[in-house]
């Protein structure tokens, strides 16, 4: 196997460093988003 020196850019490495973060917003926005999108339809009605 060839070792490669793979150098990351420095977006990369600073996502990389929120990954975690950014998960759980993945995790937890779609709820946040059902909520209003609920909210919204019982006020129209």
């Amino acid at each position: 196997m060839k070792n490669k020196n793979h150098k990351r850019n420095w977006l990369e490495r600073k996502l990389d460093e929120y990954n975690h973060t950014m998960s759980l917003v993945r995790t937890i926005l779609p709820f946040i988003i059902l909520v209003i999108q609920i909210y919204i339809l019982t006020k129209l009605t």
